[in-house]
């Protein structure tokens, strides 16, 4: 099976490379050394970790396979959810911008952004991953 990015693109909705960059400079930029922000920040990435874990070889894996695994594939995309909306909530609270949570979007107004933010828990593993050499 192959695929590209390209083919990415054309999907509905969804957030370019630029795009998921951008935001998380953003985002970066509102946890400025606060502790307990950049643990809500690592407990996103680890939630993205074990996301893309799962997402990466869902296409590779039989159907029964995918079955047995989807209720476990659904509770860790609700963690990447969950995740980005705690440490939005905690920055909110202090008064920093959220408006990259917002540009990602809210499953709530429209069932895709569910996907974008799939999609941006994954960029958050790759970019961990590729600082991780």
């Amino acid at each position: 099976m192959v695929t590209t990015y390209k083919e990415y693109l054309g999907k509905d909705s969804v957030l370019t490379f630029e795009d998921m960059t951008r935001l998380h400079e953003a985002m970066l930029q509102e946890l400025q050394g606060d502790p307990e922000a950049e643990a809500l920040y690592d407990r996103l990435v680890r939630a993205g970790t074990l996301y893309v874990e799962t997402r990466a070889g869902w296409k590779l894996m039989a159907k029964d396979v995918r079955r047995e695994r989807n209720d476990e594939r659904t509770a860790r995309h609700n963690s990447v959810i969950t995740g980005l909306d705690m440490l939005a909530d905690y920055l909110k609270e202090k008064g920093a911008s959220t408006d990259w949570r917002d540009e990602i979007g809210y499953e709530a107004v429209d069932k895709v952004n569910r996907k974008r933010c799939g999609d941006f828990g994954c960029y958050l593993a790759f970019i961990n991953a590729i600082n991780a050499r």
